[in-house]
């Protein structure tokens, strides 16, 4: 399925698919396959729900639903006897732009979402006190025995605060030491030993005011010695905050039973903004992007009106060449699209890979209608995928590699696309497995296989589908710029490269049509001349392969 995915340039587009919530972006990271019709219904329902709330919401009103979706965390749904203030804090803020968002919607959308809101309760008892909405702390007004504790830690703390001032003016006067905010100080040993004191009276002093002790040869570390009463109240400090502590505790007890009571209305609360998330991301996406809807059918033909390849279109509309979008009906089990070479036969394959892409992980997708099934795996055969662990096998060998995958899933409804297949092994080789490969699946319902080849000598059998590329219109189409005569003057390089694949891009019709198995003119051939080959040169190839094309026929 890797292969698939990238075969089909899908990941670019998948990044512009952007969930606001940290549930919606796990979702984005696991980028969920789904499987189940009645699944992408639904959810094609909820995009469509989202797309109608766009179109009624002003510019302030839908920035207003991203703020809010933005700042909805990631909140604890596990049971647990006792949840920390932090986790407190995400529950409110949660709740706090939950009740915001569903107060924004009108209600046919919360039905569609499942948006209800019972917890105001619980947001009530997480907001006691003075705080703001999108804050959370244990405040007084939880508990009286806590207020009291808290009053007398005030208290205290006002009286450490006198007895710090004292101690600090005394010791000031005596020493001429102002610590201000600081624990310390780093002084000269001369400014303590140097008074007119005796030394046991200058020691007494210092014992009695500061805590000394070596820094280095020339200097001393003091610290504030506290003083009997400084000890007493902080000893007393000590107390009242382990009763602090314990009065806390019981009100996150409190809290968290409350929480607990209303883990089952969370995670619906969860799943339901979640589902929000992802459809409002879906339908910025089809805003911005002009996608439609699929349609899903059991068993019918994929049909494909207007069908864009986004990152082809993309680059032309960076290179100023014409994206001409692909109209095409796959009826057959399986089906083979000839043409040469720039003719566009990889386009329609990655176009069909990456519509198919959008609409089995829930987008809807860039066509004017695509009529298509659902697959449980999806296959890409061909040049460019990773060889992984097989590396060392030739390319043939490592596309067997690849078929065999493919081998193993058609028993279940399975989406494989072999471009060029084989193309590294004789023709006549080549042509004989992939005949025999189409037989087989000719009359399996539950594949879709295409093949894009230059094998001319592909069986034609029944239940098998031909097409090819229309190719070259060679009207009005001037080979004479093959010698760069009708080129603008003064190019050279990459320029003028890039004007000879506009002049062929301008003349290339990227039409898939029936395909009746009559020789025709080289495209490949005449390609090589508009790129630059000897005109004299690529007629002579021209020659040698309709003289080929006579012979086989």
């Amino acid at each position: 399925m890797r292969e698939f995915f990238l075969y089909a340039e899908f990941e670019d587009f998948w990044q512009r698919f952007r969930p606001l919530t940290p549930f919606g972006r796990e979702v984005h990271a696991r980028r969920p396959v789904l499987t189940g019709a009645r699944e992408l219904e639904a959810l094609w329902d909820r995009t469509q729900v989202a797309l109608d709330l766009l179109a009624e919401c002003d510019e302030f009103g839908a920035s207003r639903l991203s703020h809010h979706l933005k700042r909805l965390p990631r909140i604890p749904l596990e049971e647990r006897a006792l949840y920390d203030e932090v986790e407190l804090f995400a529950v409110k803020k949660f709740l706090h732009n939950y009740r915001a968002l569903f107060e924004r919607l009108p209600e046919p959308v919360r039905q569609a979402f499942g948006l209800r809101w019972h917890s105001q309760d619980l947001l009530e008892h997480l907001g006691i006190g003075r705080q703001s909405p999108e804050t959370f702390y244990v405040s007084d007004e939880y508990s009286e025995e806590l207020a009291g504790i808290r009053a007398q830690i005030r208290s205290l703390d006002e009286a450490l605060t006198r007895e710090r001032t004292l101690r600090a003016a005394e010791i000031e006067k005596d020493w001429g030491l102002g610590f201000g905010t600081r624990e310390f100080l780093v002084v000269p040993r001369e400014r303590l030993m140097s008074l007119p004191d005796s030394p046991g009276a200058r020691l007494a002093r210092l014992e009695r005011l500061l805590l000394v002790e070596a820094y280095d040869q020339a200097h001393l570390l003091v610290r504030p010695r506290s003083s009997a009463e400084a000890l007493r109240l902080e000893e007393e400090h000590s107390g009242l905050q382990a009763r602090e502590r314990a009065a806390e505790d019981r009100v996150l007890e409190a809290l968290s039973a409350r929480v607990r009571a209303e883990l089952p209305r969370l995670e619906a609360c969860v799943e339901a903004v979640l589902g929000f998330d992802l459809a409002l991301a879906r339908a910025r996406l089809c805003r911005e992007e002009n996608l439609t809807r699929p349609v899903l059918t059991p068993d019918g033909p994929l049909e494909i009106q207007r069908g864009r390849f986004l990152p082809c279109e993309e680059t032309c509309r960076r290179l100023g060449t014409t994206y001409r979008p692909l109209d095409a009906t796959f009826e057959t089990s399986a089906t083979v699209i000839f043409g040469s070479n720039m003719g566009g036969k990889t386009v329609v394959l990655k176009t069909l890979a990456f519509l198919q892409a959008c609409a089995q992980t829930g987008l809807f997708v860039p066509a004017g209608r695509f009529v298509t099934r659902v697959f449980h795996s999806f296959h890409y055969v061909g040049e460019g995928a990773e060889r992984g662990p097989s590396q060392g096998l030739s390319g043939f060998g490592f596309e067997v590699r690849q078929f065999n995958r493919v081998w193993q899933d058609l028993d279940r409804p399975t989406l494989a696309l072999f471009d060029e297949f084989a193309r590294t092994t004789h023709s006549r080789e080549a042509e004989a497995l992939i005949s025999a490969i189409l037989e087989s699946l000719a009359g399996n319902p539950r594949a879709l296989a295409l093949f894009s080849t230059h094998f001319r000598g592909v069986r034609r059998l029944p239940g098998v589908r031909y097409l090819r590329m229309k190719g070259l219109n060679r009207e009005n189409l001037d080979f004479s710029l093959a010698g760069g005569e009708g080129l603008a003057p003064g190019l050279a390089g990459e320029a003028e490269l890039d004007q000879r694949i506009r002049l062929i891009d301008n003349h290339m019709e990227y039409l898939l049509v029936p395909d009746e198995g009559v020789p025709r003119n080289s495209d490949a051939l005449a390609v090589a001349t508009l790129l630059g080959v000897d005109p004299t040169l690529a007629g002579r190839a021209e020659c040698f392969f309709l003289e080929g094309n006579e012979t086989t026929s």
